[in-house]
């Protein structure tokens, strides 16, 4: 009849489904997984930062394992640097047959553990997970999904996300220092600025974070100028830049002998940048968490946010304090910043 035609259509629809994209997996415990492969095609500089440590410590442990990455040719630049990493797979960002194309390109090479901590998964996401047909898959809020053999629900540090996703499939790590990105050429070009200017213990500020709620305005940037030169007595500052925001930078900042804008063109320089500061002063997390890489002395100005801060919060060995705001980063005033956080 016209209803069991329906009920069986809907049955094999489900099950094609289920079949394609979530299905339960066998648990292979015991042995140790030679192939790992990362899923950070959502990545970001700070996304990278936190979790840079785990590529290091898998080859401490495993020499010969076979490490790669699924990311976006836009965040290749980090990965490509980092000689812990066998192979980096590319696709496109919401790119349906890109995922596709990747994901059987990946069933051939046989994963043993896939790991993806990302909090939502997208149906391209999930498709590219099942495709990759992985023996064992580790994430993170993934209770309701059976596709993730291994699951780690909580609210942790990125970093330790990590670190538990790695004990799970039994390698354990004990050192989580950050693997801060190195770029040579960009390391003279900014030593080299610092002793044309004469610029020796200085602290670096950035004014701009990622989204619209962390950009400081330009009437908050002449308030922050003014107050931090008078409480250090003109102590040496550089401001952090990338080119859209250099020219502003420069202009704000004209009337101070004190205070410096680099003509940044890449991530590089400003890591080379935050790498020889005495302190950061933040307003985003990923310059916070190259900070934390170096343990420098940081002032980070988070969202109140108590998830999001467990989450992306510094992770510095030096002294470190946080303003928080309630929605706007501009509800912040200068004075907040204590005179005795400040390096003289």
């Amino acid at each position: 009849s016209f209803m069991s035609l329906r009920a069986l259509l809907k049955q094999v629809r489900l099950k094609f489904g289920k079949f394609l994209i979530d299905n339960k997996k066998t648990i292979s415990t015991g042995t140790v997984p030679k192939k790992i492969l990362f899923l950070r095609q959502d990545g970001k500089i700070g996304d990278y930062i936190v979790s840079s440590f785990v590529f290091r410590e898998i080859k401490k442990q495993l020499p010969n394992a076979h490490i790669a990455v699924v990311c976006t040719t836009k965040d290749a630049y980090l990965f490509e640097q980092n000689k812990h990493i066998d192979q980096l797979y590319f696709v496109r960002k919401r790119h349906i047959l890109d995922y596709i194309k990747c994901g059987l390109l990946l069933k051939k090479e046989q994963y043993d553990v896939v790991i993806d901590p990302t909090i939502v998964l997208k149906n391209r996401d999930l498709l590219l997970l099942r495709l990759i047909n992985a023996k064992n898959y580790v994430g993170y809020k993934k209770s309701d999904y059976q596709l993730f053999n291994f699951n780690i629900e909580g609210e942790y540090h990125f970093s330790e996300l990590y670190r538990l996703a790695l004990a799970k499939i039994g390698i354990e790590i004990q050192d989580m220092t950050y693997d801060v990105p190195y770029n040579a050429e960009s390391a003279v070009e900014i030593k080299a600025f610092l002793t044309q200017n004469n610029i020796f213990d200085y602290s670096a500020i950035n004014f701009y974070g990622a989204y619209r709620i962390k950009k400081v305005n330009n009437e908050n940037i002449k308030k922050y100028l003014r107050y931090l030169t008078d409480m250090t007595n003109g102590k040496q500052f550089v401001l952090l830049s990338y080119p859209e925001v250099t020219p502003i930078l420069k202009e704000l900042s004209a009337g101070y002998p004190n205070i410096f804008v680099h003509d940044t063109k890449t991530i590089f320089h400003t890591i080379e940048l935050i790498r020889h500061c005495d302190q950061l002063i933040s307003t985003d997390t990923s310059t916070v968490h190259i900070a934390s890489g170096f343990n420098k002395k940081i002032i980070a100005i988070y969202k109140q946010d108590e998830i999001a801060f467990i989450h992306w919060k510094p992770m510095s060995q030096n002294e470190t304090h946080i303003l928080f705001y309630p929605e706007n980063i501009n509800q912040i005033e200068p004075t907040q910043i204590k005179a005795d956080w400040l390096v003289k």
